[in-house]
């Protein structure tokens, strides 16, 4: 960077990508530790495929409409 400018040098910086070693466990996965030093397992959420989303849109849209209190992010 010169100036407030960055100029290329040449240089492949791409060539020695992926030579490190691989993570089997996806982030978010596995045991950790919380800021208590305790052990815990984590999961990731499990996103919902298209229609399980629908169906769960429409449910709260017909709860809303009978008066009942609805929340977005319910399960």
């Amino acid at each position: 960077m010169v100036d407030g400018k960055m100029t290329p040098s040449g240089h492949n910086w791409v060539s020695g990508q992926g030579a490190g070693p691989r993570l089997d466990k996806k982030e978010g996965d596995g045991e950790g530790v919380d800021e208590f030093g305790n052990k815990v397992k984590m999961e990731r959420k499990k996103k919902l495929t298209s229609n399980e989303a629908r169906k769960k849109r429409k449910d709260r849209m017909a709860r809303r409409k009978k008066g009942e209190e609805v929340f977005s992010d319910e399960d």
